[in-house]
């Protein structure tokens, strides 16, 4: 696949964003994204994926290039696909880790930010530079993981947060030497994995639903979902076994 490798061991799938210098998103790219995103969620031996980046960079955001190439042709560019990658990542049915390795631009926070879980390199940042260089987008995505001034602060200004800053925030898990970024991605990946398949399914459902709700309205269909569990097989034993625990049986 064009600038896109996926890799799928041990119910994990890793999916790479490969285009060197800094993996900036082509048309041909990101269509490459949203496939490898569909396999891994359509693949019944695929349970968590983890994303990240080749090279120093996990990804300098739209190919700016490209886009304005296809502006000035009439044409669709890479922006045009943004709505279908980030339905892929926000609506898909397997939980996604975002491995940071270098500076997340523009879509790059758009990326990261739309998977469950984000872990960070001590060499990432998270970036909104479009204000100087004619276009906008991310600081929605952006307000997922960060708080209200911060991102206005990145959008009006430009400004990158480091990762150690982001990790001060809570925006990701942890921010971790390089070398120990994808071991850790995968370990987090491998909890899930083991887990029931159709209770991590139900649960991620289940979060990518109620995240814009009430909390009325999202606990309604937390409940929905926790009966849905309960009634499977899976999910009964999983009770019996621990009402068998706390009976010291």
């Amino acid at each position: 696949m064009t600038g896109i490798t996926l890799h799928v061991a041990h119910h994990v799938a890793t999916i790479t964003l490969d285009r060197p210098p800094v993996n900036a998103l082509s048309h041909a790219m990101m269509q490459a994204l949203i496939d490898a995103l569909r396999r891994a969620d359509a693949d019944d031996n695929v349970r968590a994926v983890v994303l990240t980046g080749a090279g120093r960079c996990f990804c300098a955001g739209i190919d700016l290039k490209e886009q304005l190439a296809a502006l000035e042709a009439g044409r669709p560019g890479p922006a045009s696909l943004g709505p279908a990658l980030y339905d892929a990542l926000l609506n898909g049915r397997k939980p996604t880790i975002a491995a940071i390795n270098g500076p997340a631009l523009g879509a790059g926070v758009g990326i990261s930010a739309s998977c469950c879980i984000l872990v960070a390199s001590e060499t990432a940042r998270f970036g909104l530079p479009e204000i100087d260089v004619g276009m906008l987008g991310g600081a929605r995505h952006a307000m997922r993981v960060l708080g209200h001034s911060a991102v206005n602060r990145m959008l009006l200004t430009g400004r990158a947060l480091d990762a150690a800053e982001l990790y001060r925030r809570g925006a990701v898990e942890a921010c971790l030497p390089p070398a120990e970024l994808l071991p850790y991605a995968h370990v987090i990946a491998g909890e899930i994995a083991a887990k029931d398949p159709h209770a991590v399914l139900l649960a991620r459902r289940s979060l990518a639903r109620v995240e814009d709700l009430g909390v009325l309205d999202g606990y309604a269909i937390e409940a929905q979902m926790a009966e849905s569990l309960a009634g499977s097989t899976a999910g009964r034993a999983a009770m019996q076994a621990f009402a068998a625990r706390s009976r010291g049986v």
